[in-house]
């Protein structure tokens, strides 16, 4: 008997795994796959690479040339009604060569055409010994997360200076 698997948060996620790409980060916007992008604050001239290894979701190097104040990976959500969820999370393992501190949040947008941001309580650390981070909102405790949303997105901001990170896997889940 085989078990039923749920249907993928983004299905994307594994179409840009699977894709193996190796190519140049574009200064405002870099797509990656079908709903998983790159989006820099244009004033952070953002230069650098990206790839998908064999096995691994994302290594990436940045090198931004100006000063800006964001820069983020964006993983667009398929979710079900969030009434129906009690628990919304990730699970990633990550290294780099120099200690970096993330931090992630699922975007809701609004209907007057904005977003709003609700932050996982846990900070990210990626240092040089790959390990493991797991992190889940409790939906219950996010009095000012919107139930009804145009659109969702789950956002890890990434630092805003030159860094090396890979981000081995990454895996989303609602229960």
């Amino acid at each position: 008997m085989s078990a039923l698997q749920p249907a993928p948060l983004c299905p994307g996620l594994d179409t840009f795994t699977a894709s193996r790409q190796d190519r140049p980060l574009q200064a405002a916007r870099t797509d990656l796959g079908p709903g998983v992008f790159l989006n820099a604050d244009p004033a952070l001239q953002l230069a650098g690479s990206y790839s998908s290894p064999a096995g691994y979701f994302l290594d990436l190097s940045a090198a931004p040339a100006g000063s800006g104040s964001w820069f983020g990976l964006h993983v667009v959500l398929q979710l079900p009604p969030l009434q129906g969820i009690a628990y919304l999370g990730f699970a990633c393992r990550l290294a780099s060569p120099e200690p970096q501190t993330l931090r992630a949040s699922l975007r809701s947008g609004t209907h007057d055409g904005g977003f709003s941001d609700c932050f996982f309580d846990k900070h990210i650390l990626a240092s040089e010994r790959a390990h493991s981070h797991l992190d889940a909102l409790y939906l219950d405790c996010c009095p000012d997360l919107p139930l009804s949303a145009p659109w969702r997105e789950l956002v890890l901001f990434l630092p805003c200076r030159d860094f090396d990170l890979n981000l081995m896997h990454l895996h989303l889940f609602a229960v």
